[in-house]
């Protein structure tokens, strides 16, 4: 039987061909970068001072950071060539492309492979260099990889493949590390929460999941009693935000959601732009017959996450770089006390911008997701990730420790990015979204790679 050139093209294995594009991809992409600097200079120093790696362990416990398995790796990494580092973390974004590849394709001639890699590409890595590429990366990509490895066994189980014992030591191992620093630790608890859930309603084996839930919870626990955090919290409200302990609860939140909404829209953001296109795409199309059905109400809804982005980038875009001749991709922090109407008027309506996207975002997923779990999947995956960074606000770092804290809220938009991409049909949009991803990437090479010509320079 005579195979087709369509069909020789559709047996493509996609998923091999495109885990070498992002090996290739993120390996070039970090030799770009510019080691030891910023805290992992200061690192250089103070591992130093230590004959021992125990004791210096032993001392950031009692002193410092509760993170202990991450600064084992930190303290050993920071001895070796720089190359060392940029090699293991190029596996680590393997790890991450192979894992969502898992959670959102499972099939290796698909070419959602493609999709999920310019999805994983178009996150802002720079982030991962805000404080130091080995100390930033340790803390918060590498637990984001181990977590989504460990949730790749939670889906395998789920679809009742046959995992070898060897790779449940891989999977217990991940969640240990995952379990290390703090927003992981919660991420692990309350990811695994739902997929112990999913277990008790299929009556299968959970296990797994409670063992997940359980190295979250005590992984919280840990970094809750590690004398060193408490020790750090009053030394960071001295450097970052003497006002920390003087501000209420009330006060705190309003901050931290501020501070989280004008990150997405100060400067326009291509994840959270073509997250909210996407609803509007998905909830306000007339592509078949369940979506004629729905009503106008509805269409209305999904507009406006949309809506929100456009208004609120819009006017920062003609404040800041229109009017105020901005040259620079930097940030600002929102005032801790609103002592005038502007100030006010500014946050108060950021914080109501931020309620009615995600409420408008929850609505029209439950509306357009047809599948009742993908669905409650995909809203407890955004919840989760906003949650751990809503978290900080309970530490004076809410506004220092800036970009990297928002990677799990991140990866909640881009699984979602995916799953709503399949929903669109019209040839149109698909191209126009393929478009946005392309974007995406060039985004963030201009970004991450200026970062470093920058550092060069300096």
């Amino acid at each position: 039987m005579k195979i087709t050139e369509s069909e020789c093209q559709q047996k493509k294995n996609w998923y091999g061909i495109m885990m070498v594009v992002n090996a290739v991809f993120f390996f070039l992409l970090h030799l770009t970068f510019v080691g030891f600097t910023n805290d992992d200079a200061y690192f250089v120093i103070v591992r130093s001072q230590w004959d021992s790696l125990f004791e210096l362990l032993i001392d950031r416990y009692l002193t410092d950071s509760s993170r202990v398995l991450s600064e084992a790796i930190l303290f050993t990494l920071i001895r070796m060539p720089f190359f060392v580092w940029q090699v293991l973390d190029t596996l680590i974004c393997i790890l991450v492309y192979h894992s969502l590849t898992v959670l959102l394709v499972n099939d290796k001639q698909s070419k959602g492979n493609i999709i999920v890699f310019f999805a994983f590409a178009s996150y802002p890595y720079m982030h991962m260099g805000s404080a130091g590429w080995i100390c930033t990366s340790l803390n918060y990509m590498w637990p984001l990889a181990t977590l989504l490895y460990a949730l790749s066994g939670a889906f395998r189980r789920y679809r009742g493949e046959k995992i070898p014992a060897w790779k449940y030591t891989l999977y217990l191992a991940a969640m240990i590390f995952t379990a290390n620093c703090e927003q992981s630790a919660a991420m692990l608890a309350m990811t695994f929460a739902m997929a112990f859930v999913f277990a008790v309603m299929d009556k299968k084996g959970r296990w797994y999941e409670l063992t997940a839930v359980l190295i979250g919870l005590a992984g919280i626990l840990f970094a809750m009693l590690a004398p060193g955090n408490d020790e750090r919290t009053i030394m960071e409200a001295e450097n970052w935000m003497p006002q920390f302990f003087d501000l209420n609860f009330l006060e705190k939140a309003r901050l931290c959601s501020v501070f989280v909404f004008e990150h997405f829209v100060m400067i326009p953001d291509v994840i959270f732009f073509l997250f909210a296109l996407l609803l509007a795409f998905c909830g306000a199309g007339r592509e078949g017959e369940a979506d004629a059905k729905r009503s106008g109400f509805d269409r209305v809804v999904a507009c406006l996450p949309l809506a929100v982005d456009i208004i609120f980038t819009g006017c920062y875009f003609i404040k800041d770089f229109i009017i105020g001749h901005k040259t620079r991709y930097d940030f600002t922090t929102p005032a801790i006390y609103m002592e005038d109407f502007k100030t006010a008027f500014v946050q108060i309506s950021e914080v109501v911008g931020l309620i009615l996207f995600i409420a408008a975002s929850v609505y029209t997923i439950w509306r357009v997701i047809p599948d009742l779990r993908k669905k409650l999947v995909m809203i407890w995956a955004l919840g989760c990730g906003f949650a751990v960074r809503m978290a900080l606000m309970l530490s004076p770092t809410m506004f220092a420790s800036w970009h990297r804290t928002l990677i799990f809220m991140y990866f909640a938009f881009l699984y979602c990015i995916v799953i709503l991409i399949s929903m669109c049909r019209k040839q149109w949009k698909r191209r126009l979204i393929y478009g946005i991803l392309v974007i995406g990437v060039i985004v963030n090479l201009i970004l991450t790679v200026g970062l470093q010509i920058r550092k060069y320079a300096g």
